[in-house]
């Protein structure tokens, strides 16, 4: 049994476009305790308001009271913004400290998430990578993405698009095939596990300067915008939305 196993059993998954109010708070209140409250009040609780994006959530709940403030714990939560076409957005799985290392937790939020996205009939699923940043590109290529035609710029750097379709992802990271109760086991074999570390551990070491209010060092940019309805006419999106500059 792994460290993580036991606390894994009592998690709940779900995929959601519409969040009730207590997941919004759940939400607000993950956001603070990570050190990134600005995601929730100044990009995520906007975008929910208009529609959009896609929550892969892993919960917790208290035993009592079962509803009400605080009642409900976010442990992990993947998000994808669905854009032109039909194409999502990704931002690399969040996880609550204590879960850092829950890579079977992290593998079922990152399933349910492009199971979701491959039944919606999504074309593709995509990262804003900075260019020429190859451990993150190579990353993404053992997963099954390409570089795609879309580019994007902030005043610090200019960033590609890798791309694949949903169902891609999931056969490259074996995703498809194992059960939910497997991964948040963590009953992989070792090629498995090294694959879904390798790219977990490097998207997230890749927004952690986003996070941390530092989008001057941001190695990947979060899937928060709609990048191709906001590109204007023969050019690529002045910048992205997110926290300040330092």
């Amino acid at each position: 049994m792994t460290h993580h196993a036991p606390a894994n059993e009592s998690v709940r998954l779900a995929v959601t476009k519409e969040p009730d109010i207590e997941t919004r708070i759940a939400l607000a209140a993950f956001c603070r305790r990570n050190r990134y409250p600005y995601l929730y009040t100044e990009v995520l609780e906007p975008l929910l308001s208009r529609g959009g994006l896609v929550l892969a959530l892993a919960t917790t709940e208290r035993p009592w009271p079962p509803r009400g403030i605080g009642s409900r714990t976010v442990e992990a939560v993947g998000i994808a913004m669905i854009g032109s076409e039909n194409r999502a957005h990704l931002t690399p799985v969040l996880t609550d400290r204590r879960n850092a290392t829950n890579i079977g937790l992290v593998g079922a939020v990152t399933k349910q998430l492009l199971e979701h996205l491959r039944e919606a009939n999504a074309p593709s699923a995509g990262y804003l990578v900075r260019q020429g940043d190859r451990a993150l590109e190579r990353a993404l290529e053992r997963a099954g993405f390409t570089e795609a035609d879309f580019q994007s710029s902030t005043d610090f750097a200019d960033y590609l698009e890798f791309a694949a379709a949903p169902g891609q992802v999931l056969d490259a990271l074996s995703l498809g095939r194992l059960r939910l109760g497997d991964l948040l086991a963590l009953v992989l074999d070792g090629g498995e596990l090294d694959r879904l570390s390798a790219y977990h551990f490097a998207l997230s070491a890749g927004l952690t300067a986003y996070l941390q209010d530092s989008i001057r060092y941001a190695a990947l940019l979060p899937g928060l915008i709609d990048l191709i309805a906001t590109s204007p006419p023969g050019g690529v999106p002045p910048g992205t939305p997110g926290p300040p500059v330092e």
